[in-house]
């Protein structure tokens, strides 16, 4: 049941982040901004942090472990966050060759992938997660049965089992039409360059056959050139 429970959560929270994005993004640019990994309305990323946090606390609470002070919730935020951002665009980019986000203008950014005041902002989120989110879900899931969050979680499921299929397939799709269109381009300047060295021999053999023709006065008088000019007749 718990995993239920922590996969609708994940998906909740991945698609307040889709839309927390995606209105930020939208304003900033002043046009539309549909953000996220996938085609659907959702990024898993805010989704995953949610998650941790929740299954952080209970942890705790399994383990009788005192609750989280304020400045706790900041430090595990700032850092984990971090660590989940850092990670992720790596992987993205490992494995389709792009990126969804960039901090390279940002001050304080490692590589454009993470950036102190995007993780402090996170780190601030985190506060609202642990002290609100998590006691509202929390009751939330206690007023439903459990046959309900497990059709949902299912219905969850195939949704977004669809959407990463299409969204892997078209990806997959893009980087081998860019390979393609890379190995053309290569190809074809291959092709020039070849080209150009072979009129560029053309017409050297052309000005050393004109030079061996040409009849030299007065310069032949001189030795210097008298054998400079025939080491090129030559």
């Amino acid at each position: 049941m718990w995993i239920c429970r922590y996969f609708i959560e994940f998906v909740i929270f991945s698609f307040m982040g889709w839309i927390w994005e995606t209105v930020f993004c939208t304003l900033c640019n002043k046009k539309w901004q549909s953000r996220g990994f996938l085609f659907g309305p959702v990024c898993p990323i805010y989704g995953v942090g949610a998650i941790g946090g929740f299954a952080l606390v209970d942890i705790l609470d399994l383990n009788n472990f005192p609750p989280l002070e304020w400045w706790h919730v900041i430090i595990i935020g700032f850092f984990g966050s971090a660590v989940l951002e850092y990670s992720t665009s790596l992987l993205l980019e490992k494995l389709f060759h792009a990126y969804w986000w960039d901090y390279s203008d940002f001050p304080l950014n490692i590589h454009g992938r993470i950036s102190f005041f995007t993780s402090l902002g996170f780190s601030l989120a985190g506060l609202l997660v642990v002290y609100v989110l998590y006691p509202f879900c929390g009751w939330l899931f206690g007023s439903v049965s459990g046959e309900f969050i497990e059709l949902t979680a299912l219905i969850f499921a195939s949704a977004l089992a669809v959407d990463l299929a299409l969204t892997v397939s078209s990806l997959s799709d893009i980087i081998y039409k860019m390979q393609h269109i890379d190995e053309n381009v290569n190809e074809r300047m291959t092709e020039l360059v070849d080209a150009m060295y072979k009129n560029t021999s053309y017409i050297s053999r052309s000005v050393i056959s004109r030079i061996k023709g040409v009849r030299f006065k007065k310069i032949e008088q001189s030795n210097l050139f008298k054998n400079l000019i025939e080491k090129i007749r030559k």
